[in-house]
Parts: C-alpha cells; structure tokens; sequence
C-alpha cells in the first residue's frame, strides 16, 4: 500500500465533500482521480479510505437519495500526517550518512532505498522544527573505491551461490591474478568492504578486499553454501575482519584522561572495566585480531598499556621500540 497515494485519494475526498459539496459516488470519486489527476484505483479502495477517514474521526455520511457521501460538519479538518522531531531527525541522519558512500557503487542502491522510503511520504509532512538538516553533520570514515562491476559481481555470486572468477591484485604487488572464489559473506569495516570466500587456489578460506579486485566475473558454475562456515570466526566487529590470530583474552590498562573516556563507550561487545584505587581502569574483552588490536591501542599513546596476553604485550613493546627509533637523532 502506497502511503502517498492514500494520503492523496483522502485529500481529494476531503475536498469534494468540503467545498464542492456534490455528494459524489464512490464510483464519482474513481472517475474524477483519473479524470484530473490521472490517478487510477478502484472503488472498493476508494470506499476503503472513506471507511478509513471516518474510522479517523471524519462526519462522512451518505445521503442515500443523492447516492453520495457528505460531511455533516465541515468544520472537521483532515489531520495532516505528522512527523515528530525524532522522526524527522531520524530521517536526516540517514540522509547525511548516506554522503559517507557517495562515491561507491552501492551508494545508487542505498539512495534508491532511501528514495523509496520517503517516497511513502504524503507531500504534505508538517514538524514543530524547520531545517534540522542544517543543524546535522554526520562525519563517516574515508571509503575506497570500488567498481560499480565488482560490486555487481560479488553480489550476484552471493546471492545466487555462483562461483566468481576476480582478479586480485595482492598488496606489495603491481600485477593482478585471477582466482576462483566461491563467495560466502560481505564486510564493510570502516569505510572498507571485505569478502570471506573459498578460494579454490589456496584451499581454504581467504580474505580479500574489495577495493583491490580489479575485475570480477560471475560464472555459471553454482557452489555448495558450506554449513559449517561462520563468518563470526573471522570478525571481530570492534576491530575488523583480517586473519583469524586466535581468540585471546585481552586486558588493557588506562590512565589520565584515557581513563575517564574508554568507560564512556563500549568498546566491545563482551567487554568488562576495572576501576583501580589509583584512578586507572582495565579493559577486559575476547578477540581474534590482535594486530588490529595494536593500531588502536597506539591511538591512546602513553595513556595505554597492554596487560595481557603476554605475548601481545611483547610484541607491543617490540613495535613500540623501533617506531621510537625511528624519532631518534
């Protein structure tokens, strides 16, 4: 059902009844819509949006010696549909976060979506604020490119259980290579898109990112969607999706002002905080991607220091010390 065009049937209605006052037919009704507005329904829907705005509150009766409907008080107004502020918002938001893919391929998708969605919209919305928009910034992480081919691809071989030839172009290298990949679940991490796939050449789960297929190909062969694959194996929603290190138990201490931010978010989704008597905190939490897990505690600086696991902690120190070498002299 089209929420626009019900909104506009009832506007009409209202109309006929509020200022020609003819005491039109439902059959009256179709005629006219298609007649001035090339709008086409039946009468059994129009019948329905009068029983609708009646249920509303509307005085419609019919008048059975006129064959037509009339309202007995015409100072009833029909109720305009109402946003609230946190609607509107809402709407905004998904607006101005829609900017952070413009230069994707399935920016034109979520735009369509989006279009369709306010499209349900009568034409006319009223809200007790004016431009919100304005008074919105929703700032996204940088996105890489990816062709509108690929995406398309990778898509179609999801969807359908076909396998994908790409051309992978590894890092470090100029040249890409093709590789066959039956491809089982997409990631989009922080303005990147990656897939899990079964690559036939390395046999065994690979992960590749999107950005870095040069071309993809959607072949006719159909794979078997393996049942025990579990993307949750290889991701890690708080640090990514990159090779699978092994679940370990991790505790990260904070200080100074560190420590009056991390309890501010949740960082992880199984995450538990220790407040120590000397004003620091311990952030404790599971994770299979310890190197990503590096970069972000860097962020924090001297405000951060890696409990355990104790071989994470050495390899801190290791990557500490010769990015500090390279400040020196």
């Amino acid at each position: 059902m089209s929420y626009r065009a019900m909104h506009k049937r009832m506007s009409y209605i209202d109309q006929r009844l509020r200022h020609r006052q003819d005491y039109p037919s439902a059959n009256d009704i179709v005629q006219s819509l298609e007649r001035e507005y090339g709008e086409t329904c039946s009468k059994r829907t129009v019948q329905r949006d009068i029983e609708r705005m009646a249920g509303d509150g509307a005085p419609i009766e019919y008048d059975p010696h006129r064959h037509g409907y009339y309202y007995t008080d015409l100072n009833w107004q029909l109720p305009a549909f109402n946003l609230t502020e946190g609607d509107l918002m809402a709407l905004m938001v998904a607006d101005r976060a829609l900017e952070g893919y413009r230069n994707s391929p399935y920016h034109d998708e979520l735009l369509k979506v989006f279009e369709r969605m306010t499209a349900l919209l009568p034409e006319r919305v009223t809200v007790s604020s004016e431009d919100l928009a304005a008074n919105i910034t929703v700032i996204s992480d940088p996105t890489t490119r990816i062709t509108a081919e690929v995406w398309a691809a990778i898509r179609d071989g999801l969807y359908r259980t076909r396998k994908v030839t790409l051309w992978y172009r590894s890092p470090g290298y100029s040249e890409s290579v093709p590789r066959q990949v039956n491809p089982l679940h997409l990631v989009g991490h922080r303005g990147e898109w990656y897939l899990l796939c079964w690559s036939h050449h390395h046999e065994q789960i690979r992960i590749f990112a999107l950005n870095r297929i040069e071309r993809a190909r959607v072949d006719t062969a159909k794979f078997a969607y393996p049942t025990d694959f579990r993307a949750d194996d290889y991701i890690d929603p708080a640090f990514g999706v990159f090779v699978n290190e092994g679940m370990v138990d991790v505790a990260i201490r904070f200080d100074g002002d560190a420590a009056s931010k991390i309890p501010e978010r949740r960082w992880h989704s199984d995450q538990t905080i220790e407040t120590l008597q000397d004003g620091g905190i311990v952030l404790r939490f599971r994770t299979n991607q310890q190197s990503q897990l590096l970069f972000w505690v860097s962020q924090w600086g001297p405000s951060a220091e890696i409990l355990e696991p104790a071989e994470l902690r050495d390899r801190a120190r290791e990557w500490f010390r010769e990015t500090a070498a390279r400040y020196q002299g």
